[in-house]
């Protein structure tokens, strides 16, 4: 019995000490790419207290008009429509992924490409309304590098039945 409170004793006594070991340096390293360093493009700057992001120094995109309402059309009919954006932030903007809820609507965007802060780009949705009919709302969801990281876009519209 005695062995056993020696044991949590010594456990308590070494487990417990505060032993800090040195902190590494935090900061990022750069991963190359073979077209080129993107690593600063992904950076979130913490805060002096790490509860809060600092975000002024990210990419952002501003969207001219997040919703598009293409009016009516007959179904069958193939709707394009080209959302155009600008990177209003201090980074290289890099769009990850664009994708919408169904096969229907097509996003067609560049992803090799970083655009520089002040360069405008564009996303060309193709919404094929075959089999669609009455009133629709197709959601393209946009993610990026930047903040916020993820934007809505909205193809709006009738579909007449054949």
């Amino acid at each position: 019995m005695k062995y056993l409170f020696l044991f949590f004793g010594l456990t308590m006594i070494f487990g417990c000490q505060n032993t800090t070991a040195e902190t590494k340096d935090d900061t990022f390293k750069a991963v190359k790419k073979p077209d080129g360093d993107y690593s600063e493009i992904i950076r979130i700057e913490d805060s002096v207290f790490g509860d809060e992001k600092d975000t002024s120094l990210m990419a952002k995109m501003d969207f001219e008009a997040p919703v598009y309402d293409f009016g009516t059309v007959h179904e069958g009919d193939i709707v394009k429509h080209t959302f155009l954006y600008k990177n209003t932030g201090k980074r290289p903007l890099m769009l990850k992924v664009a994708h919408s809820t169904c096969g229907c609507t097509v996003p067609h965007y560049n992803t090799n490409t970083p655009l520089q802060p002040g360069d405008t780009d564009s996303i060309v949705v193709v919404f094929n309304t075959t089999n669609k009919i009455k009133k629709q709302n197709k959601p393209i969801t946009v993610i990026a590098n930047s903040h916020p990281n993820k934007v809505k876009l909205y193809l709006r519209g009738y579909v007449e039945p054949k």
